[in-house]
């Protein structure tokens, strides 16, 4: 008897390690590695979202947008990157390889996976602005829970809810952005949310909150064509071997995943008490360089608060350093070297306000054009002109902030954005940076007055909204 199942398991392995051999070397599995290495590129496929790959002040960034461009030095390759929402239509064109890999997409039938080292909780969220009680499972029956085309996340559902007793909606047409918007406008009353991007949101959004904890450490993966052999899937093996060994992945993942940053208002209160102890260190240099390009100090004083409360050893996950929050290519171009001294770093933002103001449309009224170029400064001169483009093709001629502001909003829509010269972009997030911007500006404006007040100077004396 022993014997027997000696032989069995005998016989078991050497299937397995015939199949394995059949699969390297047999003409009918492709040889995904030497074909993308003939060709010079890699082309991904991924998601559009905080997790995986985005745009901001003109630079792409996610955790898998830096690994993947960790993968392209690492086999020496260029690299490309195609965005999906649909995941039928992904892993159609992986199968065709019109794309090379998929990264982190959620697919995980009918391909070969890799797994990608992050794992995450997954949370059902809920708007707590529009829905006070905290919600039971008897009450998200009743509703439908939208989410993005996620087999993966499908399957969480499934599994915590079981399949008949919830009904979701799988949405193949809208990147994560769209859906957390259409919950913030009360459009949806429920969706799903990895833990990194309901941080993320939350950071924005506090009203953002959780239902139920559905999902622990869920793995994400890179999927390649099921009938590859395995030369593309060891070589990806040894790439994240060597990343691990290096600690990049850990970096990769502080970097992206692990900020804490809040782009909410902070309140009056806040701001004036970080007015009255940090501000006074740099009130020379705001003023002094306000002067030199023109602009109004209580603006320029503004925008450094939202960038980085003042404070000079701010970094931002994306790398972005410093008072004014200047990307390391704006660095360059506005010619300062040091982007976290204090001097350099409002400098360089007065100097490159100044740029954006430059390029500000002339069919903009005078008035507005300071938030034009505000919102350029954010999120790039580029997408704003997107935005006046889109308004154009409707026959409206954008000429005041206010008639701006919706079709910023799309930048971030895949029906709208992937019709433009640059793309998606998170004209939510600009929105409200301006609105943060023009609150702290109000509160200045008012303050200051009350100092004119104080010397016996006429001023408009009204206490802002803000306040």
């Amino acid at each position: 008897m022993v014997n027997f199942l000696i032989r069995i398991i005998l016989i078991t392995i050497l299937i397995v390690a015939v199949i394995s051999l059949i699969k390297v070397y047999a003409p009918f599995y492709e040889n995904d590695y030497k074909r993308i290495v003939d060709k010079g590129e890699i082309i991904v496929g991924t998601r559009t979202g905080p997790q995986t790959y985005y745009e901001i002040k003109n630079e792409k960034t996610g955790y898998t947008f830096d690994v993947t461009k960790e993968l392209s030095k690492f086999f020496n390759l260029n690299i490309k990157f195609i965005t999906f929402d649909n995941s039928t239509l992904a892993l159609q064109k992986l199968n065709n390889r019109e794309i090379d890999l998929l990264a982190d997409v959620g697919i995980v039938d009918n391909v070969d996976l890799i797994y990608s080292h992050i794992q995450s909780d997954y949370y059902l969220v809920f708007n707590s602005r529009y829905t006070r009680k905290n919600p039971d499972k008897e009450n998200i029956s009743k509703n439908t829970i939208d989410i993005i085309d996620s087999p993966m996340i499908k399957n969480i559902l499934d599994k915590y809810f079981g399949k008949n007793i919830i009904e979701y909606n799988i949405i193949d047409d809208k990147n994560i952005d769209e859906i957390v918007q259409l919950l913030i406008e009360n459009k949806t009353k429920y969706t799903v949310l990895s833990s990194d991007e309901l941080m993320f949101y939350q950071g924005y959004f506090p009203e953002v909150s959780i239902a139920f904890k559905i999902a622990n450490d869920v793995k994400f993966h890179w999927a390649l064509p099921n009938d590859s052999s395995r030369h593309l899937s060891d070589e990806l093996s040894i790439f994240f071997t060597d990343m691990l060994k290096k600690n990049k992945l850990k970096y990769i993942k502080q970097k992206n995943l692990n900020a804490n940053t809040k782009y909410s208002f902070v309140g009056s209160k806040n701001f004036i008490n970080d007015l009255a102890n940090i501000f006074p260190l740099y009130e020379f240099y705001f003023k002094s360089y306000s002067k030199k390009y023109d602009h109004d100090w209580r603006l320029l004083a503004s925008i450094g608060y939202q960038e980085s409360r003042w404070n000079k050893n701010a970094v931002s996950y994306t790398g972005v350093k410093g008072i004014m929050m200047l990307t390391k290519n704006t660095s360059l171009d506005m010619e300062i070297s040091d982007r976290t001294n204090p001097k350099e770093s409002i400098y360089g933002g007065a100097k490159y306000l100044r740029k954006m103001l430059d390029k500000v449309p002339d069919q903009i009224n005078n008035e507005d054009k300071i938030w034009y170029a505000i919102a350029a400064y954010n999120i790039g001169h580029g997408h704003v002109i997107d935005a006046i483009e889109m308004a154009k093709k409707e026959n409206i001629i954008i000429t005041d902030w206010k008639s701006l502001k919706p079709y910023l909003l799309r930048l971030s829509q895949s029906r709208y954005y992937k019709k433009t010269k640059y793309g998606y972009a998170r004209g939510w997030e600009t929105v409200k940076y301006v609105q943060n911007i023009r609150q702290y500006y109000d509160i200045l404006v008012f303050l200051d007055s009350q100092d004119d007040v104080m010397n016996n100077k006429e001023t408009d004396n009204k206490i802002p909204s803000t306040l």
